[in-house]
């Protein structure tokens, strides 16, 4: 009987150990955050969208690189350096939307993963 709790603890510890997130270099967000520009990636959101600052949190620093080569586009009037008749014309209606290149949206918050795979892009990841 001790032998199967200890089985069990021993399965659970590396369940739980393969369950833990991933971590990203401040290197590998910038790359992640420069390739998105390159590949002509959009996000639209507002400055008011907790969705969107949950998002930006995710790339930590690196957000800087998406805002400064444009791949961030404001689509509340209000915000800095607005765009909101794109975001109109892009039926832009939840935010964050994701807008790749080939036509492809995503909407909601997007691991950074899915946004790399979805761009094309590649990020090295340390576990």
């Amino acid at each position: 009987m001790k032998k199967l709790y200890l089985i069990l603890l021993l399965i659970m510890i590396l369940m739980i150990a393969g369950c833990s997130p991933i971590k990203h270099t401040k290197e590998s967000l910038d790359s992640l955050s420069n390739c998105l520009a390159d590949k002509n990636v959009k996000e639209y959101g507002a400055f008011w969208c907790p969705n969107c600052a949950k998002q930006q949190k995710m790339f930590g620093s690196s957000y800087d690189t998406i805002k400064e080569r444009q791949v961030y586009v404001e689509c509340d009037p209000r915000g800095e350096n607005p765009q909101p008749e794109l975001c109109l014309e892009k039926n832009v209606l939840k935010y964050p939307d994701w807008e790749f290149s080939d036509g492809t949206r995503l909407v909601g918050v997007q691991d950074l993963e899915t946004l790399a795979t979805q761009a094309g892009c590649e990020i090295p990841v340390l576990k």
